[in-house]
């Protein structure tokens, strides 16, 4: 093995690390936001908020937060977004 490998491996590593560590992170955020707009509509319905207006303020937080405005959006092939 020479030094060029033993650097590439080590680098390798690194980023293997970096990706899995960043994996369990948006993991965890996406598991407390779902808690979150599981609450809210939860909340809502019992204090009388109608379903669907429930279910509508619950689906208002996650895209907010899950696409916040700004947020740059990948459009696909035939233009459509």
């Amino acid at each position: 093995m020479t030094n060029v490998d033993g650097f590439d491996e080590l680098i390798s590593d690194v980023e293997t690390e970096m990706s899995q560590a960043l994996i369990q992170k948006r993991g965890a955020v996406t598991l407390m936001l779902a808690r979150i707009a599981g609450t809210i509509y939860t909340e809502a319905v019992g204090h009388g908020v109608p379903h669907s207006l429930a279910q509508g303020m619950a689906q208002d937080y996650w895209t907010r937060e899950l696409f916040p405005p700004g947020t740059p959006t990948v459009e696909a092939e035939d233009g459509s977004e």
